[in-house]
C-alpha cells in the first residue's frame, strides 16, 4: 500500500499534517505533564502552608480553626490528633496510625496516601501546645483541574492542527504551482518550441531549475540554428557534384556523349564521386566524435616517427602541386597520445595547407618539446603554409564548421568545410589544444599549432604503429 501521495502537493500536505500532528501530540503530552506537576505542587504547597500555620497556633485557637475547617465541605481537610488520643475531624481517625508512626521519626510529615480508593496529599505537623495537626487534600480536585486544562489544550491543539492543514495546502500550492508551470514549459521545449516563457519564483531551488531550462532553451536555439546553417551549407555542397553527375548520366543515357569523350566524362564523374565520398566520410567522423563511446588509446608516441610517415605520404601530392614540403622535427620528442588519431589530425592539417598553397610555395611541419612552468611536459606540432593566409577574424572562426568554407568558396580552393572542426574535436579528445596562430611578421600565410601532453621517460611505440 502506498503511504505517500504521488504528487508533490499531496506530499507537502501529508508531511505538514504529519509533523503538525506529531508536534501536537508531543506538545499536549508534555503540557499535560507540566500542568499536572504544577497543580500537584500548588496543592502540596497550599496544604504545607496551612499545616505550618495551624501548628503555630495556641491550643484554643487551633481547636477553633480545626472545628471550623472540619464543618465545611471544601478542601483541604483538617484534623487534630490530641495527646490523649482523641481526634477532631474524621480523616484524622483514619490517618492516626500512619501519621503517628511517621512522626516518630521527626516533627513533620509530607506524603501521599491512598484511602478508600482515593489518593490524598497529607501534611502533618506537631503543634506547639501538643498534639498533631493533619492537613489532607484529595487529588481528585487536582485531577479535575488538570482535566479542565486538558480540554482547553485539546481545543487549542485542534485549532493548531487545522491551521497546519490549511498552511500545508497553501504551501503546497505555492511550491507546486511554479514547478507545474515549469514542467509544462519543459514539455513545450521537448515538442520543439523555443523562446518559451518560463515562470519566475523567489524559491531558490525552483529558480535554479527555471534558470537551467532557460539556459537549455538558449543552447537549443543556438544549436539548432547552427545545425540548420550547417545542413544548408552541406546540402549546397552536395548538390553541386550531384548535379554534375546527373548531367553526365543523362548525357550518357541520351547518347549525347560520344566514344571519344567517354573517358573524360568518366574521369569527371569519378572526381565528383570522390568529393561526395569525402563529404560522407567527414559527416560520419563528426558523428563519431560527438558520440560518447569514441575510443582513443593514449600511449607514449614518438612524434618524429609519426611526422616522418605523414611527410612521406604527402610529399608526392606536394610535388605534383609544385609545393615544397619541409619538416623540422626534434628527435626524442614523446607525446602521450593516440598515434592513429594524431596522424589523422596531421593529415587533415597538411591537406588544408597543401590545398591553400599555390605552386612555388611551401608547407612546413615542425615538432618540439615545450618548457612548462609546472611539472607536466607538453609537445607542440605546427603546420604552416605560404598561402593567402587568415585574418584575425578568420582565426577566431577557423574551427566553426563551414565558416571559412562559406567565406572563401568563391575565391579559394576549399574542402568540405569540416576538416578543421574535426581536427579540433579530435585534439580535445586526446587532451590537447589546436589553435590558429597569428603569422604577422613571418613568411607564412596560415599556421596551426597542436599541443599535446608529453610522456617523457616512457618507452614510445614504434613509428610504424601510427599508420
Amino acid at each position: 500500500m502506498r503511504l505517500l501521495p504521488r504528487t508533490l502537493a499531496g506530499r507537502i500536505v501529508f508531511t505538514t499534517v504529519a509533523v503538525a500532528l506529531v508536534s501536537a501530540v508531543v506538545a499536549g503530552a508534555v503540557s499535560l505533564g507540566l500542568v499536572r506537576a504544577a497543580s500537584l505542587g500548588d496543592a502540596r504547597s497550599e496544604a504545607s502552608t496551612l499545616a505550618d500555620q495551624l501548628a503555630a497556633l495556641p491550643q484554643n485557637q487551633l481547636e477553633q480553626r480545626v472545628n471550623a475547617q472540619t464543618s465545611g465541605s471544601g478542601e483541604p481537610k483538617v484534623a487534630l490528633i490530641n495527646t490523649n488520643g482523641t481526634v477532631t475531624g474524621s480523616i484524622g481517625v483514619v490517618l492516626r496510625p500512619k501519621v503517628r508512626q511517621r512522626l516518630e521519626q521527626g516533627s513533620t510529615l509530607s506524603t501521599t496516601v491512598e484511602l478508600g480508593g482515593r489518593r490524598f496529599i497529607v501534611e502533618a505537623r506537631q503543634a506547639i501546645d501538643g498534639g498533631t495537626v493533619v492537613v489532607a487534600r484529595s487529588l481528585n480536585s487536582v485531577d479535575a483541574a488538570v482535566s479542565r486544562v486538558a480540554g482547553q489544550l485539546l481545543i487549542a491543539l485542534a485549532v493548531g492542527l487545522a491551521v497546519a492543514i490549511g498552511s500545508g495546502i497553501l504551501l503546497a500550492r505555492v511550491v507546486s504551482r511554479p514547478l507545474s508551470r515549469t514542467a509544462a514549459a519543459a514539455r513545450r521545449l521537448a515538442k520543439g518550441d523555443r523562446n518559451v516563457e518560463l515562470p519566475h519564483t523567489a524559491t531558490v531551488e525552483v529558480s535554479d531549475v527555471v534558470n537551467a531550462l532557460d539556459e537549455l532553451d538558449d543552447a537549443l536555439t543556438v544549436s539548432e540554428a547552427r545545425q540548420r546553417e550547417f545542413l544548408l551549407s552541406i546540402s549546397h555542397d552536395l548538390r553541386t557534384p550531384l548535379t554534375a553527375l546527373r548531367g553526365y548520366a543523362e548525357a550518357l543515357a541520351d547518347g549525347v556523349v560520344g566514344a571519344e569523350d567517354a573517358r573524360d566524362v568518366g574521369s569527371t564523374m569519378l572526381t565528383e564521386t570522390r568529393r561526395l565520398d569525402r563529404f560522407v566520410a567527414d559527416l560520419l567522423e563528426l558523428a563519431r566524435l560527438e558520440a560518447h563511446d569514441f575510443a582513443a588509446e593514449l600511449t607514449p608516441v614518438d612524434i618524429a616517427g609519426v611526422m616522418a610517415e605523414a611527410a612521406a605520404a604527402w610529399r608526392a601530392v606536394a610535388s605534383s602541386g609544385g609545393v615544397e614540403l619541409r619538416t623540422d622535427v626534434h628527435p626524442g620528442v614523446i607525446a602521450n597520445t593516440d598515434a592513429h588519431r594524431l596522424r589523422q589530425i596531421v593529415d587533415g592539417l597538411l591537406e588544408n595547407a597543401l590545398r591553400a598553397t599555390p605552386s612555388g610555395g611551401a608547407v612546413a611541419v615542425e615538432a618540439s618539446a615545450l618548457a612548462t612552468a609546472d611539472d607536466g611536459s607538453r609537445v607542440a606540432v605546427t603546420v604552416s603554409d605560404s598561402g593567402a593566409g587568415l585574418t584575425a577574424e578568420d582565426r577566431d572562426t577557423a574551427f566553426v564548421r563551414g565558416a571559412l568554407h562559406d567565406k572563401y568558396r568563391q575565391t579559394r580552393a576549399v574542402g568540405t568545410g569540416l576538416g578543421l572542426s574535426i581536427a579540433q574535436r579530435l585534439t580535445a579528445r586526446l587532451g590537447g589544444t589546436l589553435t590558429a596562430v597569428d603569422t604577422t611578421g613571418t613568411p607564412w600565410g596560415a599556421s596551426f599549432r597542436l599541443e599535446l601532453p608529453g610522456a617523457d621517460g616512457q618507452e614510445p611505440v614504434r613509428a610504424g604503429d601510427a599508420a
